[in-house]
């Protein structure tokens, strides 16, 4: 036998209101205690092992990041050698397209160690030998093996891949910053270089370990093989080479807070990339004025001293493909993340955050910090509280993103704080409903009405002490009132009736509670006429009309009460 799509939405909303029936008729402070029980059992098990809500939050993230007051000022030592669109153009007349020659990077190289600088950085891979020019391979390789400031990145592969290499620590020495602790070398997949003499020179993982969303947050300075040995970025390299000191503090610093990485996508182990305050910031110059004045030909700009300077050579043309989604831009040049990465190391710049233990710690005790509060404040304040409390949270990280130290992310304290406050705004406009819910006429007993009436609008802190004395004493009473929407609220629809309540049961059962119900009303200065008998009625259509009735009836005679004067009806 079917059943048809009518009975079984019959069903369904006739369950429902019986379990919102159940779960509004709950004491505040079970409500209380069960939620906070359920929200700290959820932080524990997703902060410390689900990682659902826990984490960074991305866009909120992101969103602090361009919104900053201020950021850390540039070091005035780097310098990118660019390879933009306008140098791919002037250059293509005589050597064609990219990839040129490479003894036109020779000539650029000697130019530039030429003039002593702190430090060539190559944001370019060499993985293969120019087959096509063997001798711009030789005039490069000569160029490296005479430059005493170079250093190259190597692109790091899938970790799955590192038991099908053959490369080692005794191939690439100058990439690992912790030697091997056993004899048992680990093998390492990674695209190495292709010319002799850059595998001798400083070497980094120049990869941009991007989160899973595709943004580059995160940079990796070293990673931790399984034989014990550690391999260093190409940041790092930089900082080895500049500043020893620096190099060991950040060495430290790993060895402190190193975790299992990905060598696919960012992962906690990796430090937040203080970025500063829009992309694309650092100086440049192009590269075929470099190349131009190192061929003693004129140039289309006055290039500055490269003495001292940190000089990064790379590509920002887009038909070269090196670029990034990051928090200060949807395509930031991959060259520019690079100079945030070493301006950063040389300068100890670090985001820390919090332990995932702390935040649950963080979450948990906020979760316990709201209940107490709202058990113990107005619920009036409910809806002001969704707003402030977050705002202050997601205020405290703001202020965090500002410090170039710590970044506080309190995200998930927050989001937790909306959900809580509404769950307790829901359950109470629950709450209120059951209890201003259809009063039921006993088989046995009559009903009786006890008429109130306050000096203002009721509100809903004044509900709220109401139906937690009915919730004590009376039960099965339930409450009358015009409209139930908050009294501070303008979208009253009987404001003339709206400081008018009326209390409807069981004669008996309100007759035990009066003592306690006279105390509640006398705690909200309300005055009142007790006990006002109803007249039976034969079905509940007729009961609510005479319910109606008998209500207008005591708060007309309620009126011309004196103020503050009780009244019982025999």
């Amino acid at each position: 036998m079917s059943i048809s799509t009518d009975t079984r939405q019959k069903f369904w909303h006739r369950l429902e209101r019986q379990l919102l029936a159940k779960v509004a008729a709950w004491p505040e402070r079970a409500v209380h205690v069960c939620l906070v029980s359920v929200f700290s059992l959820w932080v524990v098990i997703d902060v410390l092992f689900l990682g659902v809500t826990g984490g960074l939050a991305q866009t909120t993230y992101d969103a602090m990041v361009r919104a900053r007051l201020f950021a850390p000022a540039l070091d005035d030592r780097l310098l990118i050698v660019d390879i933009d669109e306008a140098a791919l153009a002037r250059m293509s007349k005589e050597f064609g397209r990219w990839p040129w020659p490479r003894d036109t990077l020779a000539s650029v190289l000697d130019f530039v160690e030429s003039q002593q600088p702190a430090a060539v950085v190559w944001d370019i891979v060499f993985s293969d030998l120019d087959r096509l020019n063997p001798g711009g391979d030789a005039a490069f390789d000569a160029a490296v093996n005479r430059s005493q400031h170079s250093h190259f990145g190597v692109v790091r592969l899938p970790i799955d891949n590192d038991d099908k290499s053959q490369i080692t620590q005794k191939n690439l020495k100058n990439l690992w910053v912790v030697p091997a602790k056993s004899e048992d070398l680990s093998t390492l997949a990674l695209i190495p270089p292709a010319l002799p003499a850059i595998v001798h020179k400083p070497l980094g993982f120049n990869n941009g370990y991007v989160d899973k969303d595709g943004v580059l947050r995160r940079y990796r300075n070293f990673e931790q093989l399984k034989d014990g040995g550690v391999i260093q970025s190409l940041a790092m390299g930089v900082s080895q080479s500049l500043d020893p000191a620096t190099h060991a503090y950040w060495l430290e610093h790993f060895e402190q807070e190193k975790g299992k990485v990905d060598t696919e996508n960012a992962s906690s182990a990796d430090v937040l990339i203080n970025w500063r305050k829009k992309p694309n910031l650092y100086p440049r110059v192009n590269f075929a004025d470099v190349f131009a004045k190192a061929e003693g030909e004129p140039t289309t700009a006055q290039l500055p001293s490269m003495a001292g300077k940190i000089v990064i050579i790379g590509a920002t043309a887009p038909s070269l493909h090196d670029v990034h989604p990051t928090p200060l831009s949807s395509a930031q040049n991959g060259v520019d993340a690079l100079a945030t990465s070493i301006d950063n190391a040389l300068h100890r710049r670090v985001m820390y955050e919090l332990p995932k233990w702390l935040a649950a710690t963080v979450a948990v005790l906020l979760c316990a910090v709201i209940s107490l509060w709202s058990y113990h404040t107005s619920v009036s304040r409910l809806s002001q509280a969704m707003v402030a409390l977050p705002g202050v949270l997601l205020g405290v990280s703001f202020v965090s993103l500002h410090s170039s130290q710590f970044f506080i992310d309190l995200h998930l304290s927050a989001a937790l704080a909306i959900l809580y406050l509404a769950l307790l705004k829901a359950w109470f406009a629950a709450r209120k409903r059951y209890w201003c819910g259809e009063v039921i006429q006993p088989l046995d007993n009559s009903l009786a009405i006890w008429a109130c009436e306050l000096p203002e609008a009721w509100t809903d802190d004044a509900l709220n002490a109401l139906m937690g004395c009915l919730q004590s004493h009376a039960p099965t009473a339930r409450i009358m009132l015009l409209d139930i929407s908050p009294a501070d609220s303008n979208l009253l629809v009987w404001k003339p009736f709206a400081s008018s309540l009326a209390i409807v049961g069981d004669n008996a059962e309100l007759t035990f509670a009066k003592p306690a119900i006279e105390r509640c009303l006398q705690g909200l200065d309300a005055k009142s006429i007790a006990l006002y008998p109803v007249a039976r009625a034969s079905d509940a259509t007729q009961l609510r009309q005479v319910l109606s009735q008998t209500a207008l009836q005591a708060w007309a005679e309620l009126r011309q009460a004196p103020t503050h004067i009780k009244m019982e009806s025999t």
